[in-house]
């Protein structure tokens, strides 16, 4: 039976890291297919049936295109789905309603693991859904033996205060712990606080919680990609910058000429990273440390949509391949 990779998520046809696995998948295996299921995309349907519609009961068939793909056939599931959520635009019933049916596809593709349980995932759902979650990220990463920075997860303005006078030099970063944007192409970055913003600000704190932490003054920046048991480490220097937000966090200069290193990591630290991403039950993960004097401080793991593509071409390195392999499940003939 020729291998086919299912694909789920939205805007696939834009996502070069599709396009690119694509090609690798097909270099490795001729007959090998990935076929892109985007819902709520016209002529891309789900039917899935039970009780005494079909002889074969219960049954998962994807439709994409006119081609009926029964789940049974399907040996790996890529998973990308990230929907939009609806913006108000003065329109309060469209709102509800996109909204509806947002809620409506996420609960059947939620369902899909019971009728895929014989595909191979990237990832499994409840191992990514937990190993997206801040909080146990870094429960986990110390229990692993990772250096985790000194960090409050609160709405309580008294446990900011307290973490400036827990943190080594007396600074202090605030996180969101999901992505923010407050309007289409702003994104809300890292950003240091003063000390006197517990004080000055405590109806923003109590309204929810955020991710505080001790500002760590390091010389740069790692960007560590996982695919199975292969480590793709890059070194980013993230201190080149003159303003101080950007060396703070760097996703505002990506894109700058002579950022990106490949880099060399210690063996312990591959070891430790390697228990973190089997105690996650994860096969496809990026992580971000932080490089400071000897040791390397642990800030996250991102292992739901993870964007490479830009450190191959920077770098050369072979993510897009090796995920390719884990999803045809070949990854144990790789060469290392």
């Amino acid at each position: 039976m020729a291998n086919i990779v299912l694909c789920i998520g939205n805007e696939l046809s834009e996502d070069p890291h599709v396009f690119d696995v694509e090609r690798k998948i097909k270099a490795l295996d001729s007959e090998a297919r990935l076929v892109s299921f985007a819902p709520m995309q016209d002529g891309h349907f789900i039917e899935i049936t039970a009780g005494n519609i079909s002889e074969n009961t219960p049954s998962c068939i994807f439709v994409v295109d006119g081609e009926r793909i029964p789940a049974e056939s399907i040996t790996a599931v890529w998973w990308l789905w990230n929907p939009h959520f609806p913006s108000m635009d003065g329109d309060l019933q469209g709102y509800i309603a996109q909204d509806f049916v947002t809620q409506e596809w996420g609960t059947v593709i939620r369902s899909l693991e019971s009728y895929l349980s014989h595909a191979r995932w990237v990832n499994p759902l409840d191992a990514m859904q937990m190993a997206n979650c801040k909080p146990h990220q870094l429960r986990l990463a110390q229990e692993v033996g990772l250096t985790v920075p000194k960090t409050a997860i609160t709405n309580n303005p008294a446990a900011v205060e307290k973490l400036f006078d827990d943190a080594d030099n007396g600074r202090v970063i605030f996180k969101t712990l999901n992505r923010l944007f407050i309007d289409p192409d702003t994104m809300v970055y890292t950003t240091e606080i003063r000390k006197e913003f517990p004080s000055a600000s405590r109806d923003r704190i109590t309204r929810c919680p955020a991710i505080y932490q001790e500002l760590v003054e390091r010389k740069s920046d790692l960007r560590i990609t996982v695919v199975g048991s292969k480590v793709f480490a890059v070194r980013i220097a993230s201190q080149k910058f003159k303003d101080e937000e950007d060396r703070l966090d760097w996703r505002r200069n990506q894109d700058d000429a002579g950022l990106l290193t490949v880099a060399e990591i210690p063996e312990s630290l591959k070891e430790r990273l390697l228990k973190f991403h089997e105690k996650a039950g994860v096969a496809f993960a990026a992580y971000d440390f932080l490089e400071r004097g000897d040791d390397v401080i642990f800030l996250e793991c991102n292992p739901g949509r993870p964007a490479w593509m830009w450190l191959e071409m920077a770098l050369g390195i072979t993510v897009s391949e090796h995920l390719a392999r884990y999803l045809l499940g070949k990854e144990e003939t790789e060469a290392h």
